[in-house]
C-alpha cells in the first residue's frame, strides 16, 4: 500500500498486522485491506492509491471526530462567515445546498435576520444557540421549515448545519409564521419517546416528520444487529454506542459526511452485545 500523504497532526497509528489501519485519535478501526480517511480541505488526511481501496461509501466521505474538532478547531479549515462566526464546509458549496460546521468564537454570537426557502437543520455539538423560538443547548436538534426565518443572538459553541438552500439575508420580507421541529437527542431512551418501527430484525427506525417540500429528510436508527442495514444519506452522526459503518467502528461524536451532495449508501451494523444509535440526514 502506497501512502501519498500523511500528517502527524492527526497522530494516526498504522498497524500492519491483520491488514488493519487503526486510528486511536479518531476512535476508528477499519477492517478493509486499505482505507482512505479523507478530510476535505483538512491538513489531517491519510490517503492511499485509488486502486488499493476497497469500494465503500466511507472512502468517499469525510470523517470528523467532533470531540477533537471542538478541542482543536484551529486544525480545521474554517473561514470567516460573519463577524465572530466561522464556518467549515463539509459538503456542497456555501452559496448552494451544503453541510457545514458553524463555530461562534465569542460567548454572545449573533447572526442577522435571514430567510430559509428550504429546510434548515441545526444540531448543537457543544454550546447553545438562541433565536425567537428558544434556546437550543448541547444535544439539541431542530429543523426550520421552508418559509421560515430567524435572527440569532447570545449564541456560542459548535453546530452541524445542513441547508437544502443557503440562508438568504435579502428576502427577509418573505418569512412566514412557522413552528420548528425540535428534538433533544441527549434524552435517554429516544426509542421510548418517539414511535420507532422495526425495519429489520433488531433494527428500529424513526423518520422525523419534516416538510416533504423542504428538500431534506432525517431519521434515527437504533440497531443491536450484527447484520447490516443500508442507509442512503448525506451524513451519519453517532449519538450512542458503537456503529459499524461500511465495516468501520465509530463511537459517539463521530460524524461521517458524504463528500458530495448526492446521498451515498452506507451499510450500518454493530458488534455482538453492542448497540448503535445514529442520526441520519439526506438531501
Amino acid at each position: 500500500m502506497k501512502l501519498s500523504r500523511f500528517s502527524s497532526a492527526l497522530a494516526l497509528v498504522l498497524v500492519v498486522s491483520g491488514s488493519c489501519i487503526r486510528s486511536s485519535e479518531a476512535n476508528v478501526t477499519n477492517n478493509f485491506e486499505s482505507v482512505i480517511l479523507r478530510g476535505k480541505g483538512f491538513a489531517n488526511a491519510l490517503e492511499v492509491e485509488e486502486s488499493d481501496v476497497t469500494s465503500s461509501a466511507v472512502t468517499s466521505s469525510t470523517v470528523v471526530d467532533l470531540a477533537d474538532l471542538t478541542t482543536n478547531p484551529e486544525n480545521y479549515d474554517f473561514f470567516t462567515f460573519r463577524p465572530n462566526l466561522e464556518k467549515l464546509i463539509l459538503a456542497g458549496e456555501a452559496d448552494a445546498e451544503h453541510i457545514s460546521i458553524l463555530w461562534y468564537t465569542v460567548p454572545d454570537g449573533q447572526v442577522g435576520l435571514h430567510y430559509h426557502a428550504m429546510t434548515e437543520s441545526v444540531y448543537t455539538i457543544e454550546g447553545a444557540q438562541t433565536d425567537a423560538k428558544g434556546t437550543y443547548p448541547t444535544g439539541s436538534l431542530y429543523f426550520n421549515p421552508p418559509g421560515s426565518g430567524h435572527e440569532i443572538s447570545d449564541s456560542s459553541g459548535f453546530f452541524i448545519l445542513a441547508y437544502a438552500s443557503p440562508p438568504d439575508f435579502d428576502n427577509t420580507d418573505e418569512i412566514e409564521d412557522y413552528i420548528p421541529v425540535q428534538i433533544d437527542t441527549a434524552a435517554p431512551n429516544l426509542e421510548d419517546i418517539y414511535p420507532f418501527t422495526e425495519v429489520q430484525d433488531n433494527v428500529q427506525r424513526y423518520d422525523i416528520p419534516l416538510d416533504p417540500e423542504g428538500g431534506m429528510s432525517a431519521l434515527f436508527i437504533k440497531s443491536t444487529s450484527e447484520e447490516s442495514y443500508q442507509y442512503a444519506g448525506n451524513y451519519l452522526l453517532v449519538l450512542e454506542g458503537s456503529c459499524s459503518i461500511d465495516g468501520t467502528a465509530y463511537s459517539e461524536k463521530m460524524l461521517v459526511v458524504s463528500n458530495t451532495i448526492e446521498p451515498q449508501a452506507y451499510q450500518v451494523s454493530t458488534s455482538e452485545g453492542s448497540s448503535c444509535l445514529f442520526l441520519g440526514l439526506s438531501f
